[in-house]
């Protein structure tokens, strides 16, 4: 026999509470892109109707004929808004910092590097007294500014500006004989400290820095 539900029974479900104000807040927005739409549209059939008044050839133009018609006038127009959306008229797409690597370094030193990626420590090892950083930083039109943010544990922030070494020879450990750097490839030396939160921004001026963010402990 089934048991009888009594009134004070606590309900497996209980309703989220109802965020008004974000409830609200999309509406709005949903009324907005409304309005602009019809908006769009009543300047779209304006133009038609101005069009078809002024062209009498437009009047003798069969159904097949709009069709064909409409469908150029819509790839036209994407193919325009997409080379807009595109330099030399416009950009946004960020700039992008990869390929970093962090190696163990001494003034005047030509050897080869170690080149290793930056996690962890760094194992400085006799005689040097600085770090070695490379990495690429590129953007689909050009770079305006590309620095890095240096904060020693423990220490006063610094900002240093790399160098641009894209084109001279490929000195990490393992390279094929002749290969140079990469296009957009910079070098940014720090001298020793037991630790850096270190972050490599870039802009271009169009779209927000980006920012690429790692700590590093150094070793004697």
């Amino acid at each position: 026999m089934a048991r009888r539900k009594r009134k004070d029974d606590t309900p497996a479900w209980v309703a989220p509470d109802f965020d008004e104000v974000g409830f609200m807040r999309r509406e709005i927005e949903g009324a907005r892109a409304a309005v602009a739409t019809i908006a769009w549209a009543v300047v779209g059939a304006l133009v038609g109707f101005a069009l078809y008044s002024v062209l009498p050839v437009l009047a003798f133009f069969g159904g097949r004929d709009w069709i064909g018609h409409g469908i150029m006038y819509f790839f036209s127009w994407l193919a325009f808004w997409i080379i807009l959306l595109n330099p030399p008229f416009s950009d946004h797409t960020p700039p992008t910092i990869q390929g970093i690597t962090v190696s163990p370094y001494h003034s005047g030193y030509t050897g080869d590097l170690l080149c290793m990626p930056p996690a962890g420590s760094v194992s400085m090892g006799p005689g040097n007294d600085s770090l070695y950083i490379l990495f690429r930083a590129t953007d689909n039109v050009g770079l305006r500014n590309v620095e890095v943010h240096a904060a020693p544990q423990g220490s006063t922030p610094f900002v240093v500006a790399p160098t641009l070494v894209a084109g001279q020879d490929n000195r990490c450990v393992g390279h094929h004989p002749g290969e140079k750097y990469a296009g957009g490839t910079y070098n940014a030396t720090l001298p020793y400290h037991t630790g850096y939160d270190i972050t490599i921004v870039a802009s271009d001026g169009s779209n927000p820095p980006s920012g690429v963010a790692f700590s590093i402990l150094l070793t004697p």
